[in-house]
C-alpha cells in the first residue's frame, strides 16, 4: 500500500498551493498509468522527473517500482540524458516538450537512435507537432500526448502520435468544457482547449512565476 503525498502546484494560474493525494487515491493513479504503458518486470524506465513533481508519483518512478520494472532516475540534462540512454537502452521513458526543444539542440540528436523505446509520454505543457514526429522518427514506437495535472493527475485525456487528444476520459473523471476552459470533476483548471480541433491551446492565465516553492 503506498502512503500519502503532498505536493504543492506549480503556480502558473494563481499562488502555489498545497495538494494532497491519499496512498489509495495515489494507487488508483499509479495501476491506471502501468495498464495504460503495460509496464512489466522486465522493462527498463529511464526518469529525469524531481520528486516535487506528480509525474514522478504517476507517470515514471512510481508505476516503475510498483510494477517491479529497472528504474533509472535522474535529473534532466542533454548531454546526460543521451549517454544514459544509451548505456541502458530504456524501453519507457518521459519528456515534457522543453526536454525535447534541449535535446533537439545537441550535436547527438540528428543521428539519436531512441527505438528501444515502446511507450513514451509527453505533456505537461503546449506539445507541438514536430516534437512529436522527431521522436518517432528516432524510433520511438509510440509517443503518447498525457494531459493532466497535479489536482488530477494523468492521464485524464491521451492523444497517440499526434497533439490531437481523445476527449473520452478516462476512468474516474468527469470532464466539460465551458467556452473552452477544461472542467474536471466540478473544477475549473484553467486549461483552454480548441474544442473542434481537439487540440490543447494555453493556460487561462499566464505563470506568476511562483513555480514549485516550499512555502506558501
Amino acid at each position: 500500500m503506498l502512503g500519502p503525498i503532498t505536493l504543492y502546484t506549480s503556480g502558473s494560474t494563481k499562488q502555489p498551493k498545497l495538494v494532497s493525494h491519499s496512498g489509495q487515491d495515489l494507487e488508483i493513479h499509479v495501476r491506471r498509468a502501468i495498464k495504460e504503458i503495460e509496464l512489466r518486470s522486465y522493462d527498463r524506465v529511464l526518469n529525469v522527473f524531481p520528486a516535487n513533481v506528480i509525474a514522478n508519483y504517476t507517470v515514471t518512478a512510481v508505476p516503475a517500482m510498483v510494477s517491479g520494472a529497472h528504474l533509472f532516475t535522474t535529473t534532466f540534462d542533454p548531454f546526460n540524458y543521451i549517454k544514459l540512454f544509451r548505456d541502458y537502452q530504456p524501453t519507457y521513458t518521459s519528456l515534457i516538450p522543453r526536454h525535447i526543444e534541449l535535446l533537439s539542440k545537441t550535436k547527438e540528436w540528428k543521428n539519436f537512435d531512441m527505438s528501444s523505446v515502446r511507450y513514451l509520454v509527453t505533456g505537461s505543457q503546449t506539445v507541438k507537432q514536430w516534437m512529436i514526429d522527431a521522436l518517432l522518427e528516432r524510433g520511438v514506437k509510440l509517443v503518447a500526448n498525457w494531459y493532466g495535472m497535479t489536482e488530477m493527475p494523468p492521464p485524464v485525456f491521451i492523444g497517440y502520435n499526434s497533439v490531437q487528444f481523445d476527449f473520452t476520459p478516462r476512468q474516474g473523471y468527469v470532464v466539460e468544457f465551458d467556452d473552452g476552459e477544461c472542467i474536471i470533476n466540478g473544477m475549473k483548471t484553467s486549461d483552454m482547449f480548441d474544442i473542434e480541433k481537439r487540440i490543447y491551446l494555453n493556460r487561462k492565465q499566464t505563470a506568476n512565476g511562483n513555480t514549485w516553492k516550499t512555502s506558501p
